[in-house]
């Protein structure tokens, strides 16, 4: 079948370079942080079951997200269709995807048939199909796409041949898909799904990449959209892949080495989607003011009265997602961390608690990474940031520096540098 040029291409704006999905790391506040470095790529939410959905009580859906994919688990098709409902008229999302390729065993060893999901749907392809379709129907504008593997094996050795781990038996998949609700935009993960015998980091690194697998669907299927998920950790090689074979591909997918690095983030624009190179350049301190100001913003939604406790715990779930801006710089990973444990204990622990304290997140964060960054790192251009970083190591904090800053007019280091005095190295 002739391939339809990318330039008619059916998926999503965005998806050309697509963020993965991945559970307590594509929360609303790394979602946050990536749209401070990227206007053009597609952010996906973690996977949400359906009944959650349905009740609005999803803590990963979040109102009024640009080039935003909500994906759901379940294999219930009516669940799944309300749903659709939900993350359309409530949220707002443009896209909604279903998941058919988690092979861990907290969604696909369940008891009953009816409550697996995630790969297992692969292996009952009327249901995945039914699914699909009270989806496509249940939309009135959002687009639905299915996330799935080239495969579902037991063999975790990898050396039996079985019927459900073959291109074959994708094609099949893929068409039923397709011919049901008339889904034109697949995921895949180019590897098959291994069930019962490795867990979800095992299913990342023990089955091989089948690039070639996904090509060859973008030839079968002329009317559909593909993209590429798995193994992909720089944008050279995302471009490359989406510069192959004149552009099969609609888009590719990217997790890990994103959740890692978060700042390669700010060259998507330009190396993926050929946009002008920001002026003045996204630094880590521009990035992380900007982060800091949305941070302001989840206070401000929660109102005057909330509680010390939750304030802590709002804190640290912002900080989680910033912490690896860091990565394979001279301040490293765990002194980084330390000292945003060290900031939570001082500006959220107050004892007694003192609820008048508001100052703002972004004073608090910001004063944190100046604190342990250096201005050399804090204010470099993130431009053509490297995959694998420079060299990180750690870098004690300087008598001269870090510590004399955070000592107070009696010499003596106030809350937040006596937490780091206590930690062994």
């Amino acid at each position: 079948m002739a391939r339809a040029s990318r330039g008619k291409s059916r998926a999503s704006e965005g998806s050309t370079l697509a963020i993965a999905p991945g559970l307590d790391v594509t929360t609303p506040y790394y979602r946050a942080l990536a749209r401070a470095m990227t206007k053009r790529a597609r952010v996906w939410t973690e996977m949400a079951h359906h009944d959650a959905v349905e009740r609005l009580k999803s803590n990963t859906l979040t109102r009024g997200e640009t080039l935003a994919t909500a994906q759901l688990g379940g294999a219930d098709p009516s669940g799944l269709a309300r749903a659709v409902e939900v993350c359309e008229g409530e949220y707002g999302y443009d896209e909604v995807n279903l998941n058919c390729g988690c092979p861990s065993d907290r969604v696909c060893g369940k008891g009953e048939t009816e409550k697996r999901f995630g790969a297992s749907m692969m292996l009952d392809v009327e249901r995945a199909a039914e699914c699909a379709r009270r989806m496509a129907e249940a939309s009135d504008r959002a687009k639905i796409t299915i996330k799935h593997r080239l495969g579902v094996r037991y063999d975790k050795t990898m050396m039996k041949h079985e019927e459900t781990d073959c291109y074959d038996y994708v094609v099949n998949f893929v068409e039923a898909i397709h011919e049901a609700a008339g889904v034109e935009h697949f995921i895949v993960h180019a590897r098959s799904a291994v069930m019962g015998g490795l867990n979800p980091d095992a299913n990342r690194k023990i089955p091989p990449l089948r690039y070639d697998e996904v090509f060859a669907l973008c030839d079968e299927f002329g009317r559909c959209d593909f993209t590429l998920n798995g193994g992909v950790n720089s944008l050279a090689q995302a471009k490359e892949l989406l510069d192959r074979e004149d552009g099969k591909l609609a888009g590719v997918m990217m997790g890990r080495a994103f959740y890692k690095h978060p700042c390669m983030l700010a060259d998507v624009d330009r190396v993926i989607f050929g946009d002008a190179a920001c002026e003045p350049a996204l630094t880590r301190r521009s990035v992380i003011q900007r982060y800091g100001e949305f941070g302001d913003g989840v206070y401000a939604a929660r109102g005057a009265d909330i509680d010390v406790k939750s304030r802590k715990a709002v804190a640290r779930k912002l900080f989680k997602a910033v912490s690896g801006v860091t990565f394979g710089t001279s301040t490293g990973a765990k002194m980084f961390h330390r000292a945003g444990d060290a900031m939570l204990a001082a500006r959220y622990d107050a004892i007694p608690p003192d609820p008048s304290d508001d100052r703002p997140f972004s004073v608090n964060l910001m004063e944190c990474c100046v604190d342990v960054m250096d201005a050399a790192v804090l204010d470099k251009p993130l431009v053509d940031v490297k995959p694998e970083g420079d060299q990180t190591f750690y870098v004690s904090p300087r008598e001269d520096g870090w510590d004399r800053r955070n000592r107070g007019e009696d010499g003596a280091p106030d809350a937040c540098a006596r937490a780091l005095k206590t930690i062994t190295i």
